[in-house]
């Protein structure tokens, strides 16, 4: 079982519930395939109201109050589904293309027209089925990222968009200034958010008011050497976490480090990536994010929802949240969009069915009228709460 790291913060987890969630059947269907990682469930202890809204992703009750929560667990499931070519997008179907001997792989993360450089030219990009073992090549243009040298990441426009690719064989630089020089780190990635030895809702969370000063003192440990450690951690030392997302380097609420004792520690490009940058210009970036920062809420890493399915059409799903509530009376109705094949073929496919209990992932926002157009992926997901334990 994996356990995420929020849940160090919400204590000690009950028995009866975890042994139920391992001992739950997944759904099997014929068109579906289970990947090698098994069923692994994400645990969330709600508490009333003051828990749920930022576990689950922000105000859940658009214009209403935030009173209505009993005190529940919920356990979501993560199911690994390898879904048949059919049922992917041309993201997820086309991942590696070579370029002058270098292979790069991409994870699906949109990359803006303005952060284009030039056209490098058209290459073949290629795709596995996983399912059926077959091989597919489509020929798509490749370009350059303007604040990224090509021998490290380029960008493949597939229908209309473009994807960052990040090349995949591991050949760290040796100093930070060599990465400075692969990428302008300062140009693809605003450092925002940080927190304090660790990012769980229990932490302290803050907003730095300009990050110029960061990549001021980062730029000159030019010569901080890369440090080969498998087994280092951040977490038996004091550590100030920050929250990167970078269109540039493909990547989306992923952590840079910067440690007490001198480390800078990243996982914004395929492999761990830690540099000696040394104590005085760690402390440097410490005192300056103290004295330059307001404290901010706590933000989850992806919006979710939760409750029953009562609908299924071709264009929308229904679901009730009445579950989580003290009084079922106060449950909220949503109504989940099937506008993108990434929730759609959930519903196609017959992953999730009407009387089930889920969790949807979505982007953006819950309108006034409680419809999610911007809905990715469903879960299973176990309720208990007081006398109730809803296993799928």
């Amino acid at each position: 079982m994996k356990i995420p790291r929020f849940s160090n913060a919400i204590g000690n987890l009950d028995e009866d519930l975890v042994e139920a969630a391992a001992e739950c059947k997944k759904k099997q269907n014929h068109l579906l395939k289970l990947g090698s990682i098994a069923a692994c469930f994400a645990v969330i202890i709600v508490v009333g109201a003051l828990v749920l809204p930022s576990l689950l992703g922000g105000e859940p009750t658009p214009g209403g109050t935030n009173d209505r929560y009993k005190d529940i667990n919920i356990m979501a499931g993560e199911s690994g589904i390898v879904w048949p070519w059919e049922y992917q997008t041309v993201f997820e179907k086309y991942t590696e293309v070579t370029i002058d001997g270098i292979v790069y792989r991409s994870h699906g993360r949109l990359v803006s027209e303005e952060l284009l450089g030039d056209l490098i030219g058209t290459y073949t990009v290629l795709g596995i089925d996983e399912i059926e073992g077959d091989r597919y090549t489509e020929k798509f243009e490749v370009y350059q990222l303007k604040y990224a040298d090509k021998s490290q990441l380029v960008a493949v426009r597939m229908e209309g968009s473009c994807y960052t690719f990040k090349r995949d064989n591991y050949e760290p630089p040796h100093t930070l200034g060599e990465l400075f020089k692969l990428v302008d780190l300062p140009k693809a990635i605003e450092l925002k958010r940080f927190s304090v030895n660790g990012d769980s809702p229990n932490k302290k969370h803050y907003t730095l008011s300009n990050d110029d000063y960061v990549w001021e003192v980062l730029a000159g440990c030019e010569n901080a050497p890369f440090v080969e450690d498998e087994k280092w951690v951040a977490h038996d030392r004091e550590y100030y976490s920050f929250t990167i997302t970078s269109e540039t380097l493909g990547v989306y609420k992923v952590a840079m480090y910067v440690t007490v004792d001198g480390y800078l520690w990243t996982n914004a490009f395929n492999y761990q990536y830690l540099f000696n940058i040394g104590e005085d210009a760690a402390s440097k970036i410490i005192k300056y994010a103290k004295e330059n920062s307001t404290e901010a809420e706590y933000e989850p890493y992806q919006n979710t929802i939760v409750g029953k399915i009562t609908e299924i059409t071709d264009e929308y799903i229904l679901l009730d949240d009445s579950i989580l509530c003290a009084n079922p009376d106060d449950g909220i109705t949503y109504k989940i969009l099937l506008n993108d094949l990434r929730i759609s073929r959930y519903a196609e496919s017959g992953a999730i069915r009407v009387g089930e209990n889920v969790q949807i992932t979505y982007e953006g926002e819950i309108d006034e009228s409680n419809t999610i157009d911007s809905a990715i992926s469903a879960s299973d997901v176990v309720i208990s709460g007081g006398d109730v334990l809803i296993p799928e």
